[in-house]
């Protein structure tokens, strides 16, 4: 067979295989923006949109990007905010699961006061945020912290390497996430995970979510929010507070005491706390009030983090424990 003619074979099966599957991702794309019953086809994963452009890629699949923009400053009104908040929250991302924007802002409106949510994920402890208020000489009026093993000198790995990063390498992975995030979102409705929508596991990928961060107010919009799970919350009372738990902790006060911050304690309720001293011990320790906002036949997401609708009711009623102290404040600044 000539040379020529070999080729027009091999090519031939190509290009049908080519054009069936670029007629069948737009098929597919149309059917699944149009016919409600075949939204089942989206992927685990789903690649949601933020609700509006006060919200930046915080977190997703493909990296983890607030630590980075909150670190460097990237972000100009994400900097100006955290400056000028009379409240601080800190904590890990139980606290960023918790705490809802819907009813924190309108509170926090009517008191005349304003707030930064600055947790974080990967079980974040003191050292990063702490290294964030020094950068940026953070002065709140009140600090509140989700004592859920917050307190210890601890410091997960993603935050060092992030602490090691440049301003560069820090833009760059940002761009860089973002620009992937934008990809799945269009590749997802594309090429649909068909395996889900036939009952089979496929792509060995666990579930997971997308976090957006609010530029206003740090609070974190998630999608999708799993359904929830009943629980009972772990007991406010540790095994006892550690030597090295309590020089932290002891350290964490001085700091914000030294920046005119009175410090408070709470705890989002959870199935099982993380390692170390409950919240009422290091309360006792540190002679700080301690803000124990409850929430009827709790809900879990995750076996960890609230849910969607336990989420707002604890968030309405650390806001009813907190309201008297932001009351006694006196003037706004």
């Amino acid at each position: 067979m000539p040379a020529a003619c070999r080729r027009r074979v091999g090519l031939g099966p190509a290009a049908v295989f080519s054009l069936t599957l670029a007629a069948a991702a737009v098929g597919t794309a149309l059917a699944v923006d149009r016919v409600p019953a075949l939204t089942a086809i989206r992927p685990g994963h789903e690649v949601g949109r933020p609700p509006d452009r006060d919200y930046y890629l915080a977190n997703d699949i493909g990296g983890h990007v607030d630590h980075h923009v909150l670190y460097f400053g990237l972000d100009a009104e994400v900097l100006t905010r955290m400056r000028a908040a009379d409240v601080l929250f800190l904590g890990n991302s139980r606290l960023m699961f918790g705490l809802r924007p819907e009813v924190l802002r309108p509170a926090f409106e009517a008191l005349g006061l304003t707030y930064y949510v600055m947790g974080f994920g990967f079980r974040e402890a003191d050292r990063f945020p702490l290294a964030i208020v020094r950068k940026f000489d953070l002065r709140p009026r009140v600090v509140v912290v989700n004592a859920d093993g917050f307190f210890g000198g601890g410091i997960s790995p993603w935050a060092e390497q992030v602490m090691r990063d440049t301003p560069f390498a820090a833009r760059k992975w940002q761009w860089e996430a973002e620009i992937a995030h934008e990809v799945r979102r269009v590749v997802q409705v594309v090429f649909p995970h068909w395996p889900s929508f036939l009952g089979r596991p496929g792509l060995g990928l666990a579930k997971g979510f997308t976090a957006y961060r609010s530029r206003r107010d740090g609070t974190w919009a998630l999608t999708p929010w799993l359904a929830g799970v009943p629980f009972a919350p772990a007991p406010l009372r540790g095994p006892g507070v550690g030597r090295g738990e309590a020089a932290a902790a002891r350290e964490v006060q001085a700091e914000f005491a030294a920046r005119g911050s009175r410090l408070l304690l709470t705890r989002v309720p959870t199935p099982v706390g993380m390692p170390g001293a409950g919240p009422e011990e290091m309360a006792e320790l540190l002679q700080a009030p301690l803000l124990a906002a409850t929430v009827t036949a709790p809900s879990s997401a995750d076996h960890s983090h609230l849910d969607e609708a336990s989420a707002h009711d604890w968030s309405a009623s650390i806001m009813a424990a907190l309201t008297p102290h932001l009351r006694a404040l006196g003037p706004v600044r």
